[in-house]
């Protein structure tokens, strides 16, 4: 009889489960009876576990529950430990319940999982994933996605699938290297690009290697693949903007050099020693400074020295040495770049072929200097020959002003008319074309003075309505209510834009009428944008015509010029004067039918809030001549005698003592023998002119040095007014000379004189 099986006997079995914590439940999951090692694992007494829901116990001892091969396990409060439950049915409606420690085996699990957890993650942040291809069945397994937008790639995934996703061009790269591996084993690295859930392509950075060897005798791949497309991208601007640069260093005949301060290496690319030439850089590898010409070195080296004490980047424009020895024009630009420290490491430059450019640019120079020469030269002729005609002009409308105050017959008056129309023709054309020289030349300049702009545009009105009544036509003016009473603008200027304007409407219209509407619209800043509309019912335009209408020296046709007269630069200087006060002139017409001309201007804010004097567009009347300026003693100096008798003439109604002087030097000696109120001092004379007299006057320290003196000069030209006040005249009168400016100026000049010396007295 064979002895008895130790692991059989009850006593084994009872001493077993007294060391396991063991529990017997009934059919309800509740605990019938527990062993003393189940109290103490769950350090409760027996009384207070007997008849409780088991797994409701456990729950409410545990932190944390999870299942492991299909029993439940529970982490105990406290103990920090894990328990699983076994269950072996013993009876119908028994079961023993053994709380077995998996502690060891959970921890484990744990930190297998965070290490998988961790790598995963480390994998997903730099977009990698493992992969398995199986070359038998021709399917690949990947461990995860690999940024491309796929949802599900855990199943295996056909090779005729991925090559759908693959790039056309990239496909045959792929085939080559799996079909090397797998038959004969080894590695590779590639970029693969690949169509993703988005439709954009996608780089791939893909490791190849050779697994098993399965029973076909092919071999298993797998391998990573990481997602590049940014690093992709960078690199293929890196190298589009690379071949950019290079095309375009070549196109602009530039280089780029490099040189290392702490060794004194120098790098220079290849279109630099191109643009240098064999011989330059020859002479440059022994001195820095000879790839210049000698005398350019200085000016490099200062550039140089610059850079290394400065941030900024230098730029100079050079020679560099040539065979022939002109040398050829450059241009560099060097920067310094420093360390942490503050000192300098490293001087990167750029040289730029220029030697055509310059030597436009040095062309160009001297066609300037050549062209302002030529421009002042114009401006002196211009200034002589208005010198010139104004002189015999002075003396033909000078005398045609006295011949309209004498007795006349009606025939004779009208050729007093006619002598004087033609002169102010001829006076009208002489100022247009020094106006459009002026502007032309840049030396007409704008002066604002607070005005009534109304009051402005009806003097000019008033001034052309007698022409317009000759044939028949009126002149309306229409004032929009909200214009402003006082606005800042130039009165001379806007008198002769509309002028002009008002004169071409009137002179192309035969019948029907001619309209002025005024207007403006204020602006942020408390200025106004004025516009001026001149509608005539004329003659009118074509588009044609209206195209080249602003042009110099432009009329419609020359019909146009032999019906109506004309020099045709009226609209071209009015357009001009107009962009100098920040506007413009347009016009609209249709042929047969009128035209209506806007001229629009910036006018500022008034700086006063008081209504100035009226403006009259012309020098006022004199005033009665009071009896201390009847008898005046007047010296009057010129070096004509025609222009000394139109003065005479004029001045006969105030029965003046006139004293004549034909230059300076008379003049001082006629001042020096007796006394004068006035001096009427012409500035072109031979012997001694205008300008020294005046100076010499000044400076005298006689009695006469404060004499009131009026320029009387046929000098018009931008900034002459204020040339000879500057030089110490008190008053301009340019010639030909209006008699009634002369006589207001005149007695204006005295009158002021004796209120002077009557407050002094």
């Amino acid at each position: 009889m064979p002895p008895a099986s130790l692991l059989t006997s009850p006593d084994v079995a009872v001493a077993v489960l007294a060391a396991i914590p063991c529990c017997v439940v009934d059919s309800r999951d509740r605990i019938v009876e527990t062993n003393e090692a189940f109290s103490v694992r769950l350090q409760r007494p027996p009384q207070f576990l007997v008849g409780v829901d088991l797994l409701e116990l456990l729950r409410g001892l545990s932190v944390d529950e999870s299942r492991s091969t299909g029993a439940n396990c529970f982490r105990l409060a406290g103990v920090d430990s894990w328990i699983r439950v076994d269950r072996t049915t013993v009876s119908p409606g028994r079961d023993v319940v053994r709380l077995v420690d998996v502690s060891k085996e959970w921890l484990a699990i744990t930190t297998l999982i965070a290490a998988r957890v961790a790598r995963d993650r480390l994998m997903a942040d730099a977009q990698v994933s493992d992969w398995r291809y199986d070359p038998d069945s021709k399917v690949y397994a990947f461990g995860g996605e690999i940024s491309l937008g796929y949802g599900d790639v855990t199943g295996p995934v056909p090779l005729d699938l991925l090559r759908k996703l693959q790039h056309p061009e990239d496909m045959a790269k792929e085939d080559e290297i799996r079909d090397r591996i797998t038959t004969a084993g080894g590695s590779a690295v590639a970029d693969m690009r690949m169509r993703g859930s988005d439709g954009q392509w996608h780089t791939l950075r893909v490791f190849y290697r050779a697994g098993r060897k399965l029973p076909s005798g092919l071999f298993e791949m797998f391998g990573l693949g990481q997602n590049v497309t940014e690093l992709a991208q960078a690199r293929d601007n890196a190298d589009l903007m690379s071949g950019r640069l290079e095309l375009a260093m070549a196109a602009a005949k530039a280089g780029v050099y490099e040189i290392d301060l702490k060794t004194g290496d120098r790098w220079s690319s290849e279109q630099f020693k191109a643009l240098a030439g064999p011989e330059a850089m020859a002479r440059q590898a022994l001195n820095p400074f000879a790839l210049y010409t000698d005398d350019q070195q200085g000016a490099v080296r200062k550039s140089w020295e610059n850079c290394l004490a400065s941030n900024e980047v230098g730029s100079l424009d050079t020679r560099i040495h040539t065979p022939d020895g002109k040398g050829r024009w450059v241009r560099l630009f060097t920067r310094v770049q420093r360390n942490s420290a503050g000192e300098n490491v490293r001087a990167v430059g750029l040289m730029l072929d220029i030697h055509e450019r310059k030597q436009q640019e040095l062309a160009l120079i001297e066609a300037k200097q050549q062209a302002e020469a030529a421009t002042i030269a114009k401006s002196n002729f211009l200034a002589s020959m208005s010198h010139e005609i104004r002189t015999p002009l002075n003396g033909i409308l000078g005398m045609a002003q006295v011949l309209a105050g004498d007795r006349l017959t009606d025939d004779q008056r009208d050729r007093v008319k006619v002598i004087t129309e033609s002169g102010q023709t001829l006076m009208a054309l002489l100022n247009d074309v020094l106006d459009i020289s002026k502007i032309e030349a840049g030396k007409l300049e704008i002066a604002q003075v607070d005005g009534d702009l109304a009051i402005t545009v009806e003097h000019v009105r008033q001034l052309f309505l007698p022409k317009a009544h000759e044939t028949g036509l009126d002149v309306a003016l229409d004032v929009d209510p909200g214009l402003p009473r006082t606005m800042r603008y130039d009165p001379v200027r806007v008198r002769q834009c509309i002028g002009n304007l008002l004169s071409n409407a009137i002179k192309f219209t035969e019948q029907g009428g001619v309209a002025i509407r005024l207007g403006a619209e204020p602006l942020p800043d408390g200025s106004h944008r004025v516009h001026v509309d001149v509608t005539d019912t004329g003659i009118g335009m074509d588009d044609g015509t209206v195209r080249r209408l602003f042009g110099a020296f432009t009329q419609a046709d020359a019909s146009i010029t032999r019906r109506f007269g004309g020099t045709g630069l009226g609209l071209a200087i009015t357009q001009q004067l107009a962009r100098l006060m920040e506007g413009d002139v347009t016009v609209e017409s249709r042929l047969g039918e009128g035209s209506t001309f806007r001229l629009s201007f910036l006018a500022g804010k008034s700086a006063r809030a008081t209504v100035p004097p009226p403006d009259s567009g012309e020098p006022p009347k004199a005033e009665p001549a009071p009896g201390q300026v009847m008898g005046a003693r007047v010296l009057l100096v010129d070096d004509n005698a025609v222009n000394r008798q139109v003065v005479r003439l004029f001045m006969k109604q105030m029965a003046p003592k006139i004293v004549e002087a034909a230059n300076g030097v008379e003049a001082l000696e006629r001042l020096a023998e007796q006394p004068f109120d006035i001096v009427l001092l012409d500035v072109h004379m031979p012997v001694m002119d205008g300008r020294e007299t005046i100076r010499r006057i000044r400076a005298s320290g006689q009695p006469w040095q404060d004499i009131p003196v009026i320029a009387l000069t046929a000098d018009a030209m931008s900034g002459d007014r204020e040339k000879y006040l500057a030089l110490g005249m008190d008053d301009y009168v340019s010639k030909p000379i209006d008699a009634r400016e002369l006589a207001t100026k005149f007695v204006g000049l005295l009158k002021a004189r004796w209120s002077s010396s009557n407050r002094a007295a």
